[in-house]
């Protein structure tokens, strides 16, 4: 996929498949909650105040809004490479890997939290975040997404 831009219409047809997963999988309304315009979602992901993230069903992330690149200090093409799990402390990958096997049992989680490091070492804690799986109309998994507001430098 390439990086969200206006000659693409900033992916919105990734990121419509993934709000309605989100409506899916948890019950809940990502327009609403992440104050998007329907009318123009992929800008209003890719420029909102908050991360989503997506990554495939190999743990390779697939998506990341300008937020979130920000948070990680990556290009869209060093963020579309990178596992997953790289996204957090070397430590920390244990704890993650036990929410990420929750999230495959239950579907989702909504109060995950934890410690993250960026591209240059920075570590930051994400709070209140909602990891869930990505399944579209016919059932199909896609993949993982993972959205939040809250961030703490460390």
């Amino acid at each position: 996929m390439d990086q969200p831009a206006p000659g693409n219409d900033f992916q919105s047809g990734f990121v419509a498949r993934v709000v309605e997963a989100f409506a899916r999988i948890t019950g809940g309304d990502l327009v609403a909650e992440a104050g998007l315009d329907p009318a123009d979602l992929g800008r209003s992901v890719w420029e909102g105040n908050f991360a989503l993230l997506t990554h495939d069903t190999n743990a390779i992330l697939t998506y990341g809004n300008r937020f979130a690149l920000d948070l990680w200090e990556m290009d869209w093409e060093m963020l579309t490479r990178t596992p997953s799990c790289e996204t957090a402390p070397e430590e920390d990958r244990a704890a993650r890997a036990l929410i990420m096997a929750e999230v495959e049992r239950n579907g989702f989680t909504r109060a995950y939290g934890g410690r993250r490091v960026s591209r240059s070492g920075r570590l930051f804690r994400i709070e209140n975040a909602t990891v869930f799986t990505l399944i579209d109309e016919k059932g199909a998994g896609f993949g993982t997404g993972a959205f939040f507001r809250s961030v703490h430098p460390l």
